[in-house]
């Protein structure tokens, strides 16, 4: 727990009390570590009861949530919700990345108010186009991570190539909508969803930024979660985003590789060049796939 005790912090939540928040803002410089991506979960900013657990998520991102799921009258005591916490917290070992609003609708003002904590960076929602991009470099040095939520951005993912845009989330449901296609294609044998995810993986990996899948919004339903896992790993996504702690821990259990394995692989190539082991031959390009999968 990053607090003892947060009745203070949920009733100035409550209340909207702005300069009681204000006033809480800490000094402290946060320090995250770097990770493999296999589960990004979404903690609004507003839940003060789930800020405070930050510390103890066993995800690989905490993505902090200013937009969908943020009541619009709830989204200027989120974003300084958000600043207390990171300002309080010394160290947490996974990244942190702060989902903001549209960039017409507010989102450049809070990462401009935001951008002088630490973390490691801002995921953009409803990309169209590169101006986009480019428009938020402008205000901050950190990294960049984009929600592939438009038909614009998803037929046009290869233009988004700008050095400090490092992850891509494909918001499937939006992204639907924009396609005017029903989300009832969202399903493990349509072979529609199939190709759209193979797509938004081979060109997020063509242009060498991180591809993660989409949240399941059915939060109970814990073996079709398991199962899109599986067949997002199976397409070459990374990871997937969550909404739920179990999510996370089952994420990084499935996107987890065998690096004991690679290891030996790498070893053993290096040290005698081609061989076989378990029924594999290994030549140089089963070595470089594990090599990159170690350095990775």
């Amino acid at each position: 727990m990053i607090f003892e005790n947060i009745e203070e912090l949920e009733e100035i939540v409550k209340n909207n009390d702005i300069k009681k928040a204000s006033n809480l803002i800490g000094n402290k410089k946060l320090k995250t570590t770097k990770t493999k991506k296999r589960s990004a979960l979404m903690v609004s900013g507003h839940n003060v009861k789930h800020l405070n657990k930050i510390d103890e998520i066993k995800a690989d991102i905490v993505i902090l949530n200013l937009e969908d799921g943020v009541p619009r009258e709830k989204k200027e005591i989120a974003k300084i919700m958000i600043a207390v916490f990171l300002s309080n917290t010394e160290y947490l070992n996974k990244e942190v990345i702060i989902r903001i609003n549209p960039l017409d609708e507010g989102g450049k003002e809070e990462i401009k108010f935001l951008d002088r904590f630490s973390f490691d960076g801002f995921r953009i929602p409803k990309i169209k186009d590169t101006e986009d991009i480019d428009d938020v470099s402008i205000i901050t040095d950190k990294e960049i991570h984009a929600s592939i939520e438009t038909k614009e951005a998803f037929f046009n993912l290869t233009e988004f190539t700008h050095p400090r845009l490092t992850a891509f989330y494909i918001g499937i449901y939006d992204l639907l909508n924009s396609l005017n296609l029903s989300h009832s294609i969202i399903d493990h044998n349509n072979p529609l969803i199939h190709y759209i995810l193979s797509i938004f993986s081979l060109k997020s990996r063509y242009i060498e930024k991180t591809p993660i899948g989409f949240v399941y919004q059915q939060y109970k339903d814990l073996d079709g979660f398991t199962k899109w896992c599986a067949l997002q790993k199976n397409l070459g996504l990374q990871g997937v985003g969550c909404i739920t702690p179990k999510q996370a821990e089952i994420a990084n259990k499935i996107f987890n590789d065998d690096l004991e394995f690679a290891k030996i692989i790498v070893e053993r190539f290096e040290s005698t060049g081609s061989f076989t082991i378990d029924g594999l031959y290994v030549d140089e390009p089963i070595y470089k796939n594990y090599l990159a999968l170690l350095n990775k």
